[in-house]
């Protein structure tokens, strides 16, 4: 019995294994089949994953190596760039992939002062099917896949225009001028490395603003001048930039006598000044190069044995002839003295005690308002390489001490100012030289603020930002003019809806910030309250606040490179 049932169950055993052996004979090439296309889908899904990697890859390297300003360009060693990246990518590639970028249009976000662009890249890749056989891909040994096109957003700052108006009074001096400088130079290099097209201007006022004439003075050194911006009133209009140089005393009366001491003190200056500069010139060499002798001299007939004066630059007189400007002998230089000798020596005398000419009654406040804009209102005169406070020479001589003078160098040759004005420039190197400069003199707040408007105006960028920097109250005569501007005359608005008026390259913003490098804080509120408005004003004391407190100003207009 126990054999039979053995017996039995082997046979049956033997039937079920034949049937399963041929089951699994015919079974095998469909699971061959299907695990040969389970293999492609995932070579073809993990391919696939891996493009949709690269494409933004790709996406970041053209966006970095293109800018938003060259509209859109795709070089042909940029295409290669990419190409190459995506093969090493898939080395076994059956060819080269194809990368395509489609650019947008550059468009502007005027909320952040941003140009931005887009970037759309594509890329089609080819690959070999793991297992090929003809059945399992009609035909086709290689696959193609492809990544929906990405956007990439490339944003960068617009350019913007940015004047510093840097108090260089003699409070200035040592450690305050050192912070000055870092964060000077720190800033400047934030905002062009921001956008390279950004333009930096630098107004260093103390009483006047410091300039350099472009011309050299007599021994080719530096000529030095001051510059304010201001319509004088009838009682205080004469010719600055004549009157700058020339000695005055109300003792003289008599047009001879004028011609005659103005012309004496030009001939002791040419004698101890310009003769005695290295190399010092003989008396007889002074006199050929820069010196005319006359036939006649004396009080009498107005003029001593030698006139001496700059030959350089010619004018033309009354008559229509083409004279020297410096010559104080010309018809329309002697009809200057003739009218205005005496307005001349009132307007010498009251600096004296103000420590400006742009004092409170000389000031025609609603023309300058309007003049402001241009350049038809600037004054400028020379400051001759003298002793700071000698006032024959040097006749408005409590007027822009920080241009230097004599006493330091004692030589026209080598002379050097100690702080200048700097025009709008992108050119870090001549922005640099504001480490070389230094203060001195009196406080002029409002007289920095208004010359610094025509360099402005000179800007061709969508965003102007004024930034005054200052360690304390103006001096007194100064004080009542900045009071007088500020409250009664309203002078920050004007200047913000002059610029957006004027201006002619479609200007969208002026801003106005005032910076206090001390603990002040009734300062702080005054130009808050009547120029900066809330937010626009506050103190900062050391380097890095001054810097943080700055870009924190800047942020909205400079912004950053982004992606």
């Amino acid at each position: 019995m126990l054999t039979r049932t053995v017996k039995q169950i082997l046979t049956r055993c033997r039937d079920q294994r034949g049937t399963i052996m041929i089951s699994f004979a015919v079974l095998l090439p469909i699971l061959m089949v299907l695990i040969a296309l389970g293999v492609n889908s995932v070579k073809m899904f993990i391919a696939k994953a891996k493009l949709t990697d690269v494409v933004a890859e790709v996406g970041l390297i053209v966006s970095a190596h293109s800018s938003v300003n060259n509209k859109g360009q795709y070089p042909p060693e940029l295409k290669n760039l990419v190409t190459r990246y995506v093969k090493n990518f898939f080395p076994e590639a059956s060819k080269m992939p194809e990368v395509v970028v489609d650019f947008s249009q550059v468009a502007t976000d005027k909320t952040s002062n941003a140009e931005y662009m887009t970037y759309h890249p594509s890329i089609k890749v080819e690959l070999p099917f793991p297992f090929y056989h003809a059945t399992l891909s009609e035909g086709a040994k290689n696959f193609t896949i492809s990544a929906t096109p990405l956007t990439v957003k490339k944003q960068v700052s617009r350019p913007v225009d940015v004047v510093f108006v840097m108090d260089f009074s003699t409070s200035q001096q040592g450690s305050r001028m050192r912070i000055l400088k870092e964060v000077f130079r720190e800033l400047t290099d934030y905002i062009l490395a921001s956008n390279p097209e950004s333009k930096i201007g630098m107004i260093p006022f103390s009483s006047g603003v410091a300039v350099k004439y472009p011309e050299t003075n007599q021994r080719g050194g530096p000529k030095a001048g001051c510059s304010v911006l201001f319509v004088p009133k009838k009682d205080w209009a004469i010719d600055y930039a004549f009157w700058g140089d020339k000695f005055v005393d109300k003792k003289y009366t008599k047009l001879t006598d004028q011609s005659y001491y103005i012309d004496e003190y030009r001939r002791k200056y040419y004698l101890n000044r310009v003769g005695q500069s290295r190399p010092a010139l003989t008396v007889d060499a002074l006199n050929k190069q820069w010196c005319r002798k006359n036939d006649v001299w004396g009080t009498k007939v107005g003029q001593t044995q030698y006139s001496c004066f700059d030959p350089r630059f010619k004018i033309l007189d009354l008559d229509g002839s083409r004279v020297a400007k410096d010559d104080i002998y010309t018809k329309r230089a002697q009809r200057t003295i003739e009218q205005q000798y005496a307005m001349a020596f009132k307007v010498r005398e009251r600096q004296r005690s103000t420590y400006t000419i742009e004092h409170d009654d000389a000031i025609d406040y609603e023309a300058t308002l309007n003049q402001m804009f241009g350049e038809q209102a600037i004054i400028t005169f020379p400051m001759l390489w003298d002793d700071r406070d000698n006032y024959r020479y040097r006749v408005y001589n409590q007027m822009c001490h920080n241009v230097g003078w004599w006493g330091k160098f004692g030589d026209l040759t080598g002379a050097r100012l100690y702080s200048w004005l700097i025009e709008l420039t992108n050119n870090a190197n001549e922005l640099h030289q504001f480490q070389n400069m230094e203060p001195q003199g009196w406080t002029a707040t409002t007289s920095g603020l208004v010359r610094s408007v025509p360099v402005m105006m000179k800007g061709t960028n969508p965003r102007k930002i004024f930034v005054i920097m200052s360690d304390g109250e103006d001096s007194k005569a100064p004080g009542i003019v900045t009071d007088r501007y500020l409250k009664k005359y309203n002078l920050c608005e004007k200047i913000r809806s002059g610029i957006l008026e004027r201006s002619k390259d479609h200007t969208e913003r002026v801003d106005i910030y005032y910076v206090s490098t001390t603990n002040s804080d009734k300062r702080v509120n005054y130009w808050k309250d009547f120029c900066t408005g809330e937010g626009n004003a506050a103190k900062a004391v050391n380097r890095q606040a001054i810097v943080s407190l700055i870009k924190g100003y800047l942020s909205d207009e400079i912004g950053n490179f982004s992606q």
